[in-house]
């Protein structure tokens, strides 16, 4: 389920206790499902009972509201750019949850915001490991094509998980716009059989010469102009894509 507008939630009656986010236990001892994926010191992530299709994110209570807010900016940012450019190339694979920003109540507005995440139905970890071994060619196009174009995001299995419908999820945006100088699938790309591996290599090549499968010119995260597939994949990897999809 999609939520377009996170106002009806209560906040009061979710958010009462001023200390809540002081660790995650007590946040715990508040009601909500705390997620142990995160190490200490990163960013907190919550569900409730009460909110179905929703998680919460929210930094501890010794890192400042400025801090907060400036980087939950920056994941909604990166949420509406992916969402924008994934619909823009009418990309159906890949899909990026939607984000908000909510302001808490006047007793814990010292705390700073806290950011309201869409809740993907995610494979498991190691679902996810597997699902990329032979992953469909159609599908590491629509990947690679976004990791090219934001070359900052981190590549691993945690951050691009499977959904139980087959699409791969974008969860981490807080660095769409990080440069790097690593290679595009440096970990997910651990992942894949030899032969994807080759044919996401062949792929970057392609968008690096200004190419796409998807028929658009690649001039950073934005594009360009228009150009035919069918030059995409040449013989070689067609039929070798083709025969173990």
């Amino acid at each position: 389920m999609t939520f377009d507008d996170p106002g009806f939630l209560d906040l009061r009656g979710l958010f009462r206790d001023p200390d809540m986010f002081d660790s995650r236990s007590r946040w715990a001892a508040a009601g909500f499902q705390v997620s142990n994926r995160s190490s200490n010191g990163k960013i907190m992530v919550a569900s409730h009972p009460s909110v179905r299709g929703l998680l919460f994110k929210k930094y501890t209570s010794d890192v400042s509201s400025r801090t907060q807010r400036e980087n939950y900016e920056c994941r909604l940012k990166g949420s509406r750019r992916l969402r924008d450019f994934i619909s823009g190339r009418g990309l159906s694979r890949v899909v990026v949850p939607c984000k908000w920003i909510l302001e808490l109540p006047r007793e814990l507005s010292r705390r700073g915001p806290i950011l309201l995440v869409e809740q993907l139905d995610l494979l498991e970890n190691e679902q996810t490991v597997a699902a990329y071994q032979n992953i469909e060619v159609e599908l590491l196009k629509e990947l690679c094509t976004v990791l090219f174009a934001f070359r900052g995001m981190d590549s691993n299995a945690k951050n691009l998980p499977f959904l139980v419908d087959g699409r791969i999820g974008l969860v981490d945006t807080e660095h769409w716009d990080r440069g790097t100088s690593r290679d595009y699938l440096h970990h997910v790309g651990e992942h894949m059989s030899a032969e994807r591996r080759k044919i996401a290599k062949k792929i970057f090549q392609q968008l690096r010469d200004g190419k796409s499968a998807l028929g658009d010119l690649i001039a950073g995260p934005y594009g360009g102009g228009k150009r035919g597939w069918d030059d995409f994949l040449d013989d070689e990897y067609t039929s070798s894509s083709s025969s173990s999809s």
